[in-house]
């Protein structure tokens, strides 16, 4: 007889999932991590899972929403904070990429649209249109002075420590979190226009 799960413990081990499942990106990455690394790691039965979700990609697809909504929601309430422009930007750029559940620099736009391909069509279009959005929020936020700043530039930056972040796999890994704050906080010198 199957077990009966109350609303409860089936919020319970959504966010068990959603927890493992930000783990297991960052150590596998989105691209392989499977239904039997998620159930495995959350103790339920592999035909459990469906009983939350239709497709790992819907989960993986909800995880992702989910660190974004945390990541936005925390970096916005630093706006109303009276600090500088650099503080501010430092803050912001450690809640985006050093933050316990960010999982921005372990999910390349490549691995996002591969996956946003594998859900409903109407998902896909969505994500299109609020692409748009994201990048004029981002500016807002970290107060980008496109005068002071030259995007180019701030898109290599942003790949350099996108390759630290997800090359944990090598002789140096001891000094990878180390290295991931500094170039966050020399990304966020540059935002705030105080390098060039």
């Amino acid at each position: 007889m199957p077990k009966i799960v109350d609303e409860n413990e089936k919020q319970r081990i959504k966010e068990l999932m959603f927890e493992k499942g930000v783990n297991l990106i960052k150590q596998k990455g989105i691209k392989k991590v499977t239904v039997e690394d998620i159930t495995k790691a959350t103790g339920i039965g592999k035909g459990s899972f469906y009983l939350y979700y239709n497709s790992k990609e819907e989960l993986l697809y909800d995880i992702l929403k989910r660190c974004e909504s945390n990541m936005f929601n925390r970096i916005e309430a630093l706006k109303s904070n009276k600090i500088s422009k650099k503080e501010k930007a430092i803050k912001a750029a450690k809640e985006i990429f050093l933050a316990p559940d960010s999982i921005i620099l372990y999910v390349t736009p490549t691995d996002f649209e591969s996956l946003l391909r594998r859900l409903p069509s109407e998902i896909y279009e969505q994500e299109k249109e609020k692409a748009k959005d994201y990048f004029k929020r981002t500016t807002d936020i970290f107060e980008i002075d496109e005068n002071a700043c030259d995007i180019n530039v701030l898109s290599q930056l942003m790949d350099a420590l996108s390759f630290v972040a997800s090359n944990s796999n090598n002789f140096y890994s001891d000094g990878r979190q180390k290295a991931l704050e500094i170039l966050v906080t020399a990304i966020a010198e540059y935002i705030a226009g105080e390098t060039r």
